[in-house]
């Protein structure tokens, strides 16, 4: 829509009165209603000369206090596993037809059909179940209530022609939906000693006339593939540590998947499991839903496969029973009205893993969530009744008799930090995406800490809003209704009682602590009052952050164990009772014991990081952008990865194998070898492979460098990359993906540029602005000339092939922040050791970050498009031909607009 669309429409103020009298008192449905009727409040509220009254971020509709209908919570509630609850998506999956989309009358009419498809599903849904859901939200004034009142009546009055057409049921599950591949598969008996494989015959099932070429009509070998299989059939016979570096194209996933299996049906038992570990979601669910699944087909031994997440993940059938019993105790309003898109899903889930319901935001949602979540401190073991149908066991259980088992690195390395409690033993690892091995095992071998895990820590026990919520709530109500002796029960309430009053003033204390933490560090880095985004500072012991706050931290610390006392008090008594005395009496106590665990590790863990005294750890603290926040966190991350993974993993491993497109620096893995400790390993097991991408990069890409933008640090390099920006627009108008290194930067450019974007009919996404990451790449990939702007995580892990994207606009070379205080930290280690900090590490992280942007580009052998910088320091500074020369194909300069335009025309011809 542009401006001339709209030059002749009238003002709104002519047509309020117009818009009221046509809403009436009619249903108003909308997808995102709150979106559409907060818009139209502030704008009528405006004319009216009155003001959108709100409470607790609520608006109070004056004007359109209608009854409501979502269709994005409808979607959400009985189809929890799309993908998108977008409204292209939904009208896609119910084939129904939408004709120039983000307009407003088609997105209206759209909106309207999809309700009449959701209805349909509505009114086939069992008369339990809405009424189930009339039972969640009875507390509550969800403006979707009535709807699913209005249904129950028609479906109670037996009236109503159930309309044909697809059920809640039939949508439900699809194959993705499971965790196991060849369940029951894993079951023979264990070798007892190590068998090798043939490199051979691996490396044959990828070459002409093998069983991949036999089983897809148009199979090409690849060179590097063939010889990738080879080498790590070797690895495993030789129990080696093998660092693979594998351009984009060779197949890496077959390549290592088709040994590792062959290894585990040979030697199954201790010497057999072999755990592939990945960094990206992405790359997660291609392995377990498109390789292995192609692989179980072709290969003549069957084998077990299973995908395993962290326990957080699973939910609780224990807990989850236990708490929709005790709804009035346990959520607060607000919860009962977020939990819709849980229910339908509980019945149906295989896997009881909260990441394939794509409807329920967990993000959003954690102190929810977390209160069903399956945990090693609740579990009760075989003598829970939901035993047999634990989702975290079972997915456990089928891992430890697997061949292969499936985690991604935050997982891998949880279970190092928890002595191989999720995992147990095993001897064999593959790292996909290995270049992020140190980053995420700095993540999950620290610790960190923030108000909200006091809040929710507390919020768990008891929580006052407009009615009383937690689990000392649920305990007082369920002793009331049991057999306790009269005088064990007044006990006992009071106990209760002075525990909730202990809760309340320990909150305060809490608050208080994070004010004078938050006040004192404001006080020391006076330049943070002067940036707008959070800010991350060091501190070291020498800071004596624990002398500074000894008032508040000694009235916190009285508290924490005053709480822990009174909890342990209530725990010891409900332990010790010699038979049951009230419902749920078990499931009580053993969440009792699960907050004690929790406040000892709050407490150990708020001490760690005042007294900041750990050598090989880095300490720093983050203040919040907002002045009047106090939401202070501190964080603690180890110095160096390398020595800790060697002792705690490398050292119990048989065979390790690290590969990724990006490992080696000027065709070096010293770098890499370095940073994630094998310098640890002996060298006689320690092997090197590089292998070049199959892609013709010369052929397929134009690399340019217009060197007639200044440096970075010139004044005039924003507004000249910003000029730059305006004339893609106009001048080649393809799709783009722009990384930056800055959210400002960034942000800067997007606003620069905006108006020129909408005017030429060209999508502009902006990372931050316009959605989630998962949301920005998918309306990128569905509109062709679209242009993206995005930072941080957009350098990696982006595979968009074909149209979608043929341009790759690096702003600048992408260094790690200097005051990172990790980075800062680790710099001045090297400083101390004689290093070059510059040369040592932070050129080997750009370049290695560097060649993972180029790398967004050609996803396939048919990709075609420009990689452009725009960082003249590549040509100009001593250090920049590290960059050029890390790239598989030679940099075209151009010292004039001219010139660089006619050659990407050229390009595209």
């Amino acid at each position: 829509i542009t401006s001339e669309d709209v030059y002749d429409a009238p003002s709104f103020e002519e047509i309020a009165d117009d818009i009221l009298s046509f809403v009436d008192n009619y249903p108003i449905i909308a997808h995102n209603v709150t979106f559409d009727l907060s818009f139209l409040e502030h704008h009528v509220a405006k004319v009216k000369g009155d003001s959108v009254r709100k409470s607790k971020n609520q608006i109070h509709y004056q004007f359109f206090g209608n009854y409501k209908i979502d269709t994005v919570l409808l979607a959400r509630t009985f189809l929890p596993y799309l993908n998108s609850y977008s409204l292209s998506s939904l009208i896609n999956y119910f084939q129904l037809e939408l004709e120039n989309a983000h307009r407003a009358l088609p997105d209206a009419e759209a909106a309207g059909k999809l309700f009449l498809e959701l209805l349909k599903i509505a009114l086939r849904t069992k008369f339990q179940d809405i009424n189930k859901i009339l039972t969640i939200l009875a507390p509550t004034n969800a403006f979707i209530k009535p709807f699913f009142e209005n249904l129950a009546i028609v479906l109670s009055s037996g009236r109503v022609e159930i309309p044909s057409g697809i059920t809640r049921e039939e949508f439900t599950l699809t194959s993705s939906h499971y965790n196991i591949i060849g369940a029951g598969e894993g079951k023979a008996s264990p070798t007892l000693e190590v068998n090798p494989i043939d490199p051979d015959e691996v490396a044959g099932f990828f070459e002409e006339g093998g069983e991949l070429s036999r089983e897809f009509g148009l199979y090409e070998v690849r060179k590097s593939q063939v010889i990738m299989a080879h080498a790590i059939a070797e690895a495993f016979n030789n129990s080696q540590f093998l660092v693979v570096e594998a351009g984009t194209g060779t197949g890496k996933s077959l390549a290592y998947l088709v040994p590792a299996i062959k290894w585990a049906l040979k030697n199954y038992g201790p010497y057999g499991r072999v755990i592939i570990s990945t960094n990206t979601k992405n790359l997660q669910e291609q392995l377990f839903f498109k390789d292995l699944p192609v692989l179980h087909s072709i290969l003549k031994e069957p084998f077990k496969a299973v995908l395993l997440k962290g326990k957080a993940n699973y939910l609780c059938l224990d807990k989850w029973t236990t708490i929709m019993s005790d709804m009035e105790s346990r959520l607060t309003e607000r919860e009962r009205e977020n939990i819709l898109p849980l229910y339908f899903w509980v019945q149906n889930t295989k896997t009881g893993d909260i990441s394939e319901n794509n409807a329920f935001r967990v993000e959003r949602n954690y102190g929810l969530w977390s209160k069903f979540i399956a945990e090693n401190n609740y579990c009760p073991g075989k003598s829970c009744k939901y035993y047999d149908k634990c989702y975290l066991m079972r997915a456990r259980n089928n891992a430890k008799d697997a061949h292969i088992v499936l985690v991604n690195h935050s997982l891998l390395f949880s279970d190092l930090a928890t002595e191989h409690a999720i995992l147990s033993d095993y001897v064999n690892v593959i790292f996909d995406e290995a270049h992020n091995i140190e980053k995420t095992a700095t993540e999950y071998l620290g610790i960190s800490i923030n108000i909200w895990e006091f809040r929710e820590f507390l919020n768990k026990l008891y929580v006052r809003e407009r009615i009383e919520t937690g689990l000392l709530i649920q305990l007082k109500r369920r002793i009331q209704k049991g057999t306790l002796k009269r005088s064990h029960l007044d006990s006992l309430n009071r106990q209760i009682d002075d525990l909730i009053e202990l809760i309340t003033a320990s909150w305060r204390t809490v608050q208080y602590f994070f004010k004078e933490l938050t006040s004192l560090l404001r006080e020391r880095t006076p330049e943070a009052s002067e940036v707008q985004y959070a800010s991350k500072h060091r501190y070291t012991e020498d800071d004596r952050l624990m002398e500074a706050l000894d008032a508040s931290y000694s009235e916190l610390n009285i508290y924490l164990q005053r709480l822990q006392s009174a909890l342990h008090d209530i725990y010891e008594y409900l332990n010790e009772l010699p038979e049951e005395k009230f419902e749920y009496q078990r499931q009580i106590t053993q969440e009792i014991n699960s907050q004690l665990l929790q406040i000892e590790a709050l407490k150990n863990n708020l001490e760690f990081l005042l007294i900041a005294g750990w050598e090989n750890y880095v300490f720093w603290y983050e203040l919040p952008s907002r002045m009047d926040s106090d939401d202070t966190r501190l964080y603690a991350a180890p110095l160096e990865v390398g020595p800790i993974l060697s002792e705690k993993l490398y050292s119990k491993l048989h065979t390790a194998i690290f590969t990724s497109a990006t490992l080696a620096v000027n065709r070096d893995f010293h770098y890499f070898i370095q940073r994630v400790g094998l310098n640890h390993v002996p060298p006689e097991r320690l092997e090197k492979l590089l292998l070049p991408s199959p892609f013709n990069y010369p052929e397929q890409v134009l690399l340019a460098i217009p060197t007639f933008i200044p440096e970075p640090g010139h004044p005039d390099y924003g507004p000249k990359v910003k000029e730059l920006f305006r004339e893609f627009a106009r001048e080649l108008p393809r799709g783009t993906l722009a990384l930056f290194t800055s959210y400002s930067m960034l942000n800067n450019v997007y606003q620069a540029v905006r108006d020129e974007f909408e005017a030429e009919g060209i999508l502009l996404l902006g990372q931050g602005i316009d959605g989630s990451r998962h949301t920005l790449i998918t309306r990128f990939k569905n509109e062709e000339t679209s242009f993206l702007l995005g930072t941080d995580s957009f350098w990696e892990g982006v595979d968009v092939p074909g149209k979608a994207m043929e341009v790759v606009l690096i702003t600048r070379l992408p260094f790690d922040v200097p005051s990172d205080p990790v980075i800062q930290a680790r710099t001045e280690m090297i400083k101390k050791r004689g290093g070059n900090p510059f040369m040592e590490y932070a050129i080997p992280e750009a370049v290695l970050r560097f060649r993972q942007g180029f790398g967004r580009l050609i996803r396939n052998q048919s990709d075609y498009g420009a990689v452009i910088i725009l960082d003249t320091r590549v040509t100009k500074k001593f250090y920049g031909s590290i960059f050029l020369q890390s790239l598989p194909v030679e940099p075209r300069l151009f010292s004039s607009k001219d010139e660089f335009w006619s050659a990407l025309k050229n390009w595209f011809l």
